[in-house]
């Protein structure tokens, strides 16, 4: 055998192995993509659900801010009514 059918083997034999490595890293790469597409999808889908359970979140604080609030006028006018009564009994019976 000469040194260049040598050569021309071992080049050979270099481009197969080449080749399947290249394959390999192809089959990890396929993989890798695919594992990030389930993760993007996770993501996103977790991104809804957080974003309609504090819209949700945010309707309860509203509503809980709105009924304080009506309890707070409730109980200003109380007071407010039960002082104009004290003041009106107060001015009836200085006589």
């Amino acid at each position: 055998m000469s040194t260049i059918d040598s050569t021309e083997a071992r080049l050979n034999t270099h481009e197969l192995i080449c080749a399947e490595r290249y394959r390999a890293i192809e089959t990890r790469m396929d993989s890798i993509e695919t594992r990030m597409d389930t993760l993007s999808a996770d993501v996103k889908d977790l991104k809804q659900t957080n974003d309609k359970q504090f819209g949700e979140i945010k309707s309860m604080l509203t509503q809980a801010k709105d009924d304080k609030f009506k309890v707070m006028v409730t109980v200003a006018g109380t007071v407010i009514c039960s002082l104009l009564g004290l003041l009106g009994y107060i001015v009836v019976h200085m006589k």
